[in-house]
């Protein structure tokens, strides 16, 4: 597939534009004078909309062709960006009133959202239509890797270029987007368009896409679980003081990004592994992982467990795509990678807000709930298969 190049280069450079903001929200909200919930806000509608949108442009990209959907999403990420950035430049000399700089951080932040939905969900549709079922898992792999590269790259880069100014890193994750899309204007070919009679379209609760977009809520669920909760377990299990906290934090979180892109470029060199076989695999991995966590009251266990989980998720990522591609009709790709995608928004959506509640219960609980879950995310797949 020649254009599988490209479609990790795009999602490389658009998950790191996304992720970088995450380095630099922190001291933005402050320079400007707002509250940390307004960077709360930002992001959850940022999820929302990717949620409300992922599914819309699959179903366009269904029925007006692959690339000038992804097109339009990769230029409106750039375009958003290029607006914050402008913002923040301007704001930073000349702080607005509050409300002005909510409503345009809010905006500008929901903006990406909306475009940058469009990305994960036309990849993989047009992976599907170019390769067959045995091989689909490998290519969606592919993807996931260099989304996990651009999820490491983003805040690294990100915080390094905070150094020079705010504002710089956001004019450069702006730069980085339009490079995407000339790649994309220059190397993906047109797709045919259908007529929007011949194209059926599955619903939310289609059979077919259940298993798939469970493993995908879960899976995000779970990794979002992880980003939110590991300082605070650090923090009060291991007694550490809170600079150590971050220091051990950030290295856990490297490594776990790490862990990430091995397992998914180990999927994509096997042929031979069903999507489903993938999942019972990853479940299991992942249940063990986060039983690891619960048990244990030392680093280096803690961060064990934690690679671990993320090597069992890192199977899953890709076989629910795959699963979700091999179970539907060459005319629905596009809308069947939207739907599962807007599973993985919900699960960015709701997973902070949950696993910080659980964890009020106890440390531990966000922990035991992921590995039940996913436990019983590999009962699911046993069943699913035999049928």
């Amino acid at each position: 597939m020649k254009e599988m190049k490209t479609l990790m280069i795009v999602n490389v450079l658009c998950v790191a534009a996304m992720m970088a903001f995450l380095a630099v929200v922190g001291p933005l909200i402050r320079a400007l004078r707002m509250q940390e919930w307004h960077a709360g806000l930002s992001v959850a509608l940022a999820g929302i909309l990717w949620v409300v949108m992922a599914r819309y442009w699959g179903k366009k990209s269904d029925r007006i062709g692959r690339k000038p959907i992804l097109l339009i999403g990769v230029l409106g990420v750039g375009i958003s960006y290029l607006f914050l950035a402008v913002f923040v430049d301007y704001a930073l000399f000349n702080v607005p009133a509050l409300a002005i700089s909510l409503c345009m951080i809010v905006l500008v932040r929901g903006s990406i959202g909306v475009f940058y939905a469009a990305i994960p969900a036309v990849s993989s549709a047009l992976i599907a239509d170019k390769i067959d079922p045995q091989n689909r898992t490998g290519y969606m792999a592919k993807l996931g890797a260099s989304n996990g590269i651009g999820m490491i790259l983003g805040p690294a880069l990100g915080g390094f270029l905070a150094v020079y100014g705010l504002q710089v890193p956001l004019y450069t994750f702006a730069i980085l987007p339009m490079i995407a899309a000339f790649l994309v204007y220059k190397t993906i070919p047109k797709t045919p368009k259908h007529h929007v009679e011949e194209i059926p379209h599955p619903r939310w609760s289609d059979a077919r896409l259940r298993l798939a977009m469970i493993a995908a809520f879960l899976t995000m669920y779970s990794v979002v679980t992880s980003q939110v909760c590991l300082g605070f377990f650090v923090l009060d299990t291991l007694a550490l003081d809170a600079s150590e906290t971050a220091k051990v934090t950030g290295i856990i979180l490297s490594l776990v990004g790490i862990c990430f892109i091995v397992a998914q470029i180990f999927v994509s060199k096997q042929t031979r592994v069903t999507p489903y076989m993938w999942l019972r695999m990853g479940g299991s991995i992942a249940a063990l992982g986060y039983g690891i966590i619960f048990v244990t009251h030392t680093l280096i266990p803690l961060g064990i467990g934690f690679c671990v989980a993320t090597f069992g998720m890192g199977f899953i990522f890709p076989a629910f795509q795959a699963l979700a591609a091999n179970n539907v009709s060459e005319l629905e790709q596009g809308a069947a990678a939207g739907t599962v995608s807007s599973a993985q928004g919900m699960g960015m959506i709701v997973g902070p807000m949950a696993s910080t509640l659980l964890y009020k219960i106890d440390p531990i609980v966000p922990f035991v709930f992921a590995a039940v879950a996913f436990a019983l995310l590999v009962v699911f797949a046993f069943r699913k298969s035999h049928v």
